[in-house]
């Protein structure tokens, strides 16, 4: 972007992140709200040239997360900036328990933002946000489109990054994903809560879209069973079932059955 069109007075387009899990697209002037630059980088995304991101926070913040605001400035685009008025945090905050793998390969110089590899030509930048209790924070994953616009391809209030893998053979990962933390109860059992998959588009920019055949696949291999995408507190894991053996699923009220009765033994 040229220097004559000061950040602080360009028209940008501002993608608002809501509670119900979806974005509000408008095109309008940067609320006048006194902001406090973070961090900044630069990179040259996916071929598109070099961009420059500025992460920032309103002044005297006093709310949950590191930053709120992502602005970027595209060459020959207009400015695109994304707001999360819940914060996001630094990548590597203990509450988004990203792995190491993750977290030591970040394809852009940001303690704030995670970039991460999709395919050869094909990068994502990832904003993790404040997590609660028994829930992990809310996810926004941006690529950059064919036409150098960067774009949210998914946004999820409640969603944790387990891994980024390629479970199909396609050449392009897949986001394996959380949208709920175990709890454990009665006599070792756990609420079910698998994980999902999210397939990005064929085009870059294209929305993920959640994968039933991946996510059945992948909880069968790497999680105790599948009955369905959806976290269910009427399904329970078993972890030590009466006769033994590896974890099973069963309603929660028959889990509690067959632990009552290895109790009473």
């Amino acid at each position: 972007m040229s220097s004559m069109f000061p950040f602080s007075l360009v028209t940008c387009l501002v993608i608002t992140v809501i509670s119900t899990g979806a974005i509000s697209f408008a095109q309008t002037k940067i609320p006048k709200t006194n902001w406090s630059r973070v961090s900044s980088f630069q990179f040259d995304w996916d071929g598109h040239g070099m961009s420059s991101v500025i992460i920032e926070i309103p002044e005297k913040w006093d709310g949950p997360g590191d930053f709120t605001r992502v602005c970027m400035r595209m060459p020959k685009q207009r400015e695109f900036a994304l707001t999360n008025k819940n914060g996001w945090v630094k990548y590597n905050s203990e509450g988004v328990g990203l792995t190491k793998q993750l977290r030591n390969n970040n394809l852009v110089h940001s303690s704030y933002i995670l970039g991460a590899q999709a395919k050869g030509g094909r990068t994502l930048l990832l904003l993790f946000g404040y997590a609660y209790a028994s829930s992990p924070g809310s996810l926004d994953v941006l690529e950059i489109s064919p036409d150098g616009q960067p774009r949210v391809v998914l946004h999820r209030d409640e969603l944790g990054l387990k891994e980024l893998r390629d479970l199909d053979g396609d050449g392009l990962a897949e986001l394996i994903v959380y949208p709920c933390l175990s709890q454990e109860w009665g006599n070792g059992l756990l609420t079910y809560d698998p994980f999902n998959v999210y397939k990005l588009g064929l085009s870059p920019g294209d929305p993920a879209t959640l994968s039933l055949l991946l996510s059945k696949d992948y909880n069968l291999r790497n999680y105790y069973g599948w009955a369905g995408a959806k976290c269910r507190e009427d399904i329970a894991v078993v972890l030590h079932p009466p006769k033994g053996g590896k974890p099973v699923l069963a309603t929660a009220k028959e889990a509690e059955r067959m632990t009552e009765k290895v109790t009473k033994q």
